[in-house]
């Protein structure tokens, strides 16, 4: 399942795709286990797989791609 985030910062809106649904099946994990392993909140993961958030902080980005030894933008489009 591919995600949108439309965010509006100084009248340009932002339309980032969110991929980490895709990447959690490519790589055999789920969310919780994701959860288990960075400490990243299943509420947070939930939230950004269902496009429910508006922001997210690089130190929850790197430890999900540490942890799916991904790039960001293996998860992240604009």
């Amino acid at each position: 399942m591919e995600t949108s985030i439309c965010s509006k910062r100084n009248e340009v809106f932002i339309d980032m795709k969110i991929m980490l649904s895709q990447m959690l099946d490519e790589k055999g994990v789920s969310q919780n286990q994701l959860a288990k392993d960075t400490g990243i909140s299943l509420n947070t993961l939930r939230n950004l797989n269902h496009g429910r958030t508006t922001r997210i902080s690089f130190d929850t980005l790197e430890k999900i791609c540490d942890r799916l030894g991904c790039a960001v933008g293996d998860i992240l489009s604009i």
